[in-house]
């Protein structure tokens, strides 16, 4: 008996859990805002997987670009496989920083914390910018 009371709620837990897993949902579920930026940086780039999680929205585009969105559409973090995320994808003053410090690399990995962009190029620095342009610290990604 102690057995099956271990198995029914070890089952209950598994199956409760599941229902809190990311679903996969069509990309008219996502914020317009969130359309708009894919279709701005990344245009003719097909949206093929749109996972929900709470209110935030995970998105994986057809040239291997993953895209985590906030529920407002605001994107949080980009990660680019195979190639630079799109100038397009960032504030001037941002990239313009960037660019100076770093001419020759590009940007593969941005996250964005209240108002501050933490960058991965691809020479293995990670640069934490300003929204205003200010390289506030950068070290070697190893």
């Amino acid at each position: 008996m102690k057995k099956l009371s271990i198995f029914l709620v070890s089952l209950f837990i598994l199956s409760a859990s599941s229902l809190f897993a990311d679903m996969v949902v069509p990309p008219s579920a996502l914020p317009k805002q969130a359309t708009a930026f894919i279709n701005r940086v990344f245009p003719g780039v097909q949206i093929w997987k749109v996972e929900r999680d709470g209110a935030k929205f995970d998105v994986n585009l057809s040239n291997g670009v993953s895209i985590d969105f906030l529920g407002n559409g605001d994107w949080e973090n980009i990660d680019s496989e195979y190639a630079p995320i799109p100038d397009a994808a960032f504030p001037p003053a941002v990239l313009q920083a960037v660019k100076k410090a770093y001419p020759q690399a590009a940007i593969i990995d941005a996250e964005k914390e209240w108002g501050n962009y933490k960058l991965k190029l691809n020479n293995m620095m990670e640069v934490m910018v300003s929204g205003n342009g200010q390289i506030m610290g950068q070290q070697f990604d190893d």
